[in-house]
Order: C-alpha cells, then structure tokens, then sequence
C-alpha cells in the first residue's frame, strides 16, 4: 500500500497507521463495527430502500452482489449506510459515496463494483447533499479537538469516522471516492465548488495531457482530487503519481493538508492521519459516461485488471 499519499510504504505501516486511527476514532478492538454500529446480513439488491440501488436493479440483476445496510447512531444523528459488495471478488477497489444527490458518481461506482469487484457504500442522506443540516464529506474527525478545525462539522464524529474506514481494514488499495459538481465554480460564473480553474489555499493543479482524452475529460469540472501533508512540488512520490495519472489524461488538484487547512473531509482526514493514497474522482453533474471513464482510467494507472481480464488470482494491486 502506499502512503502518505504518493510515497511508497510498506503494506504493513499503513495497516498500522489505520490501525492508530481507527483507534483514535474510538476502536476499542474487538469485533468489527463493535460498540459504534450495526451491520445486515448479505441481502438481495431488491430488498434495498435506497432509490440508487432500485435505479441500478437492471445493471445488478444476476450479478454476483449483495447488499447490507449500516446503522450509526451518533450525537444525535443516526446514519444509514447502503452497502453493495461483489461477493466473488470482495477485496477489489471500494468506493465511498458521501452525497446523496450524486446520480452520475453512484452509477460510475456500480460500473466499477460489476467490472472490478470490490464494493461501494453510499450514505443515505434522502436524497440530499446534506443531512440534517450536516454535510457527510465534511463529518470526519476523531477528536473534539480535531473538529473544532473545521467550520463544516457540528460535533466530533468519532463513530462515523470509524465505520466507514473499518471497510479499509485489510484492504491493500487505496481509499477511494466518487462526487458530481456543478459547472464551473463561482469564481468565472459558475455554481460548482471544485474546478481547475479556481484557485485557494494550498492547491496546485495539474492538467491532463493534451491530446491523451476527450473533450470532455479536459472539462475544469472533471478531476482526480488527492491530498497530502506536504506539497506536491516537495514529494517526489506524489509528482510521480500525479504525472502518471495526467499521462493517462485526467486532470489533477492536490491540496496540502495542514491544521490550518483541515476541513474535515475525507480526503483531509486520510492525508492528516497518513493512511495511504486517496483519489476522488470529481466530475460535473450528469456526467455518467465521462466519471465511468474516469474510473477505468484510474484503474488502469493503478494496475487493476477487469475481472473478466484476469487469468487467475484477483491481487488489488499488480
């Protein structure tokens, strides 16, 4: 596994290092999801509530995947997660969906779960981005300390935190993500939040090749976002991968994750704890075809076959 994002580690160290945090967050050790959480049984997709899953019904019938759905009772919030797991191959990439108003990135995350196992969880915020006044992506923290950072999260978030990681324990890939954005940003006239073309504190951006993917994959709203403790221009591994993957054609953000600039995000979270490489891959609102192939490419730069491809074993990571 590799971490802080972009340098090389042993597998062993970010499994520590995942380990401390979960810790942090309030793992007592024991059972999985012990003490903060409840988990189903592996159920039909049909039996779902969620109105994604019901969506994706036609592209999951006759697959190999199961669903669970997961309850976290936190300060006041209690949160659902809907899970999909490819049930042959469970150990392959899992996709964390925050937003519950991102069609396109749920659609693009069950594309990868049927071509690259794995898994994906999405929480349930009835259709919103937010939920009960609280952003999902901005709910990260295991601390009082820690979330008194960030302006986005009312209360610290320690179970929360933790049961979403607890899907990361054992797993040798990196944490990954999926979001939609409106076009453009406030900044040149837009509505989005995220673009390569707005700038802010401790952000560089690296456009894709040209020439290396379509128009659309050139769009500002379509990006890789990663995150780190140090800068991008100071950590040779990070410029690696971040070349690899504008080689392959995807646009690339990084922001530097420091106290000052923590927000509470998963990507901040992950970076400020050094759990391993993160990748959120942003693309506009709508954008089914362009995100699906934003997922094949990234799986490509990783080294992360198609299932149907592999003519024995199913290693995450080549």
């Amino acid at each position: 596994m590799r971490g802080p994002i972009g340098v090389l580690r042993t597998r062993s160290t970010a499994a520590v290092a995942l380990a401390c945090a979960l810790l942090i967050a309030g793992c007592g050790g024991g059972d999985k999801f012990a003490g903060s959480t409840s988990i189903s049984a592996c159920m039909d997709p049909a039996e779902a509530r969620s109105p994604d899953i019901r969506r994706s019904l036609p592209a999951l019938r006759g697959a190999p995947v199961c669903y669970r759905r997961q309850q976290v009772r936190e300060g006041g919030f209690h949160w659902t997660f809907h899970i999909l797991e490819h049930t042959r191959d469970p150990d392959g990439p899992f996709w964390v969906l925050p937003h519950d108003n991102e069609n396109a990135a749920f659609d693009a995350a069950v594309h990868a779960l049927l071509t690259y196992g794995g898994g994906l969880l999405a929480v349930d915020a009835g259709g919103n981005r937010t939920y009960r006044g609280q952003d999902p992506n901005r709910n990260f923290s295991a601390t009082r300390g820690e979330s008194r950072l960030c302006s986005g999260q009312r209360r610290p978030a320690p179970r929360y935190t933790r049961a979403i990681l607890e899907h990361y324990r054992g797993r040798r890939g990196p944490i990954l993500a999926l979001h939609n954005n409106g076009d453009g940003h406030a900044g040149n006239g837009g509505y989005g939040s995220i673009s390569m073309h707005r700038t802010g504190p401790m952000l560089s951006h690296w456009p894709g090749a040209a020439g290396m993917g379509s128009r659309a994959l050139r769009d500002e709203d379509n990006l890789i976002f990663v995150a780190g403790r140090r800068s991008a221009y100071a950590d040779t591994g990070m410029r690696r991968r971040i070349a690899s993957l504008n080689a392959a054609g995807l646009n690339v953000i990084h922001k530097q994750v420091t106290s000052r600039t923590f927000d509470c995000s998963l990507s901040d979270y992950v970076a400020l704890h050094g759990l391993g490489e993160y990748f959120n891959l942003e693309a506009e609102h709508g954008a089914r075809t362009t995100q699906v192939e934003m997922v094949d490419r990234l799986m490509a730069v990783l080294g992360i076959r198609p299932l149907d491809s592999r003519s024995r074993g199913n290693p995450f990571l080549n």
